[in-house]
């Protein structure tokens, strides 16, 4: 069986405050994108990961959300699970999420395991508070620490170009230090939610922000040096996406993002182009 999973855009991400858990307390617009991963899965009687573009260590989330599928349901077999690439790590764009909910996907399938989408959100959970909207995925606002999940519309038809620069920026330490500083970025999700479901553009532009940015950009400088690059190439908006450190940029007209394309792919190690899509997973 092989699946694809989708990347995700944090179209607004606001901090509300730390729990009594330690986690923190988001509002965020979260939205699945055309990049995605492929993972080709099969049963097997041992549980078995290969990706030729990373390590695969116990702490891979396909391992943990296939060792917890297993262990919850009872199954003393196992999947041997093939993973392609294509979504960078340490990017904001969700791509382990993405891969632990395709993979609960999958297994749910292969053994007819007749979980729901509530069940495997459950699961999901257990391995990342991203990875209940990746089971799912299309456009949603996500609150609490990202498992609230809310069905939204979304009719704006952005085309996106996506740059991350070399550097990743982990999330634990993006939080730490935003934890250090004080709030200063203004973020109005409910505004967002309507100008989106209204397809107007110009609104959402100004009712978006990301509370992470700033902390983010002050670990990874490149970021902010992303963000002017988009706007002098005539980007309608741009903002990092999750905790970094990859900036997804807004065009209306195509010739423009293609001319930014071409500008900067010749200069970072990571540039796509993508739209919306309105699920998580996708079965090939």
């Amino acid at each position: 069986m092989r699946v694809k999973a989708y990347a995700k855009l944090n179209l607004a991400l606001d901090i509300l405050g730390v729990r009594q858990d330690g986690m923190h307390e988001l509002d965020m617009l979260m939205q699945s994108i055309s990049l995605a991963d492929v993972l080709s899965i099969k049963c097997s009687d041992r549980v078995a990961i290969r990706c030729d573009s990373m390590t695969v260590d116990a702490n891979n989330t396909v391992r943990r959300a296939a060792k917890l599928f297993f262990q919850t349901l009872g199954i003393r077999d196992g999947a041997e699970i093939v993973i392609e690439k294509y979504i960078p790590a340490q990017a904001g764009l969700g791509g382990g999420s993405s891969d632990a909910a395709a993979t609960l996907f999958a297994l749910n399938h292969l053994y007819e395991a007749g979980l729901d989408v509530g069940q495997l959100r459950e699961l999901g959970v257990q391995i990342g508070a991203d990875v209940p909207f990746f089971i799912g995925g299309g456009s949603m606002r996500a609150r609490g620490i990202g498992e609230e999940l809310q069905k939204i519309s979304n009719q704006c038809k952005f085309r996106y170009l996506l740059v991350k620069p070399q550097k990743g920026v982990s999330t634990a330490t993006a939080y730490g230090k935003f934890d250090a500083g004080e709030k200063q970025e203004l973020i109005d999700v409910d505004a967002a939610v309507q100008a989106l479901g209204q397809g107007d553009r110009h609104a959402y532009f100004k009712a978006a922000g990301n509370g992470l940015q700033r902390a983010s950009a002050a670990i990874c400088p490149a970021v902010g040096t992303i963000l002017t690059k988009c706007k002098d190439r005539g980007a309608d908006f741009a903002m990092m996406t999750g905790s970094g450190s990859c900036v997804f940029a807004v065009f209306e007209e195509e010739s423009i993002r293609e001319y930014a394309y071409q500008k900067f792919v010749k200069e970072y190690p990571f540039c796509k182009r993508a739209e919306n899509v309105d699920v998580g997973i996708e079965i090939l």
